[in-house]
C-alpha cells in the first residue's frame, strides 16, 4: 500500500474529492494547513501598513491506495490541481510506502482496498 499526501489549494478540494470518488477512492483525510516557503511571499495591506505575508492557507490531503493505483492517482491529482497560474509552486505531492494499517474498531491488521465498498 502507498500513502499519497498532497498540499493543495483550498479552492480545489471539492474538485479533488469528486475526482477521487470517480476514480474509486472511498475516503481521504483533509487537514487545513499553512504553507510557508520563500516562494509564497506576497504583500498584504493591513491598516495602511504593507506587510509581507509568508504563510498561505492550503489543504493537506492523505489517501491510502494500492500500489498499482498509485501512479494513476498521482497523475489525476496533478491534472486536477494544476492551474497554470501563480501559486502552483506551493502544490506538493509525496508518496510513502505503508507497511501496515490497523483498523482500531475491528483490530484488523490487513488493510482493505480503498476501492472496496
Amino acid at each position: 500500500m502507498r500513502l499519497i499526501t498532497a498540499i493543495i489549494r483550498p479552492g480545489v478540494l471539492d474538485t479533488v474529492h469528486r475526482a477521487l470518488a470517480a476514480f474509486g477512492v472511498s475516503g481521504l483525510t483533509a487537514t487545513e494547513v499553512f504553507a510557508d516557503t520563500r516562494w509564497n511571499r506576497h504583500l498584504e495591506v493591513y491598516r495602511a501598513a504593507v506587510l509581507v505575508a509568508a504563510a498561505v492557507p492550503r489543504v493537506r490531503i492523505e489517501v491510502l491506495v494500492e500500489e498499482e493505483d498509485c501512479a494513476d492517482l498521482v497523475e489525476l491529482l496533478l491534472r486536477v490541481c494544476a492551474t497554470g497560474h501563480g501559486g502552483d509552486d506551493t502544490l506538493t505531492v509525496w508518496i510513502c510506502d505503508v507497511e501496515q494499517v490497523i483498523q482500531v474498531r475491528t483490530g484488523e491488521h490487513a488493510p482493505r482496498s480503498p476501492r472496496s465498498g
